[in-house]
């Protein structure tokens, strides 16, 4: 397109060079539009601040996925550990977004310390799982767990010392693999 169609087009769209801005009332309104989108963006970050989730309550969602992990784990439910052992991952990302910057490991980042803790240990389990040896998930689970308390020190927390459960911390999911039909 020739610059001559390119100012008739522009022309036809009712723009005509640089009129739009020249005009004062025109600044005013730029103006205006400004102040509004800096005031929406400050609501906005007052939203996200609000809406972001405790720490606490992440971690104990962890809790609960550690938990399940080891009893199906332990049940030899292959299927149901790796689903666990995936949610829990999807739990530790979530944290990293959300909490990546939480003041329990100032000048350290929660985004940056749990990846390098938590992502080999998880890898670990996941390959256990996929070969199904028990004797491997067994040592991948503790090691699971000696990142967690790993994580737990560098915050300052050394008495969350994270082991292997007793008992179901809850005891309305079956963990025995369903049987073949």
């Amino acid at each position: 397109m020739s610059l001559r169609s390119l100012g008739l087009a522009a022309a036809a769209a009712g723009v005509v060079g640089c009129a739009f801005a020249a005009t004062p009332a025109r600044r005013g309104d730029a103006t205006a539009l400004a102040a509004e989108i800096a005031a929406l963006k400050a609501q906005v970050a007052a939203l996200q601040a609000q809406a972001r989730p405790e720490l606490g309550q992440q971690m104990l969602e962890l809790q609960i996925r550690h938990d399940r992990l080891w009893w199906a784990g332990e049940a030899g439910n292959w299927n149901l550990a790796y689903f666990m052992v995936g949610e829990l991952g999807e739990a530790l990302r979530g944290i990293e977004q959300s909490n990546g910057d939480a003041a329990e490991l100032q000048p350290q980042k929660l985004s940056e310390v749990m990846p390098s803790l938590m992502n080999p240990a998880v890898a670990r389990v996941q390959d256990a799982l996929a070969r199904q040896d028990e004797a491997a998930f067994a040592r991948a689970y503790d090691e699971l767990s000696a990142a967690c308390t790993a994580c737990h020190e560098l915050a300052g927390n050394p008495m969350l010392v994270i082991q292997r459960p007793r008992t179901p911390m809850l005891d309305n999911l079956r963990y025995a693999p369903p049987a073949k039909k």
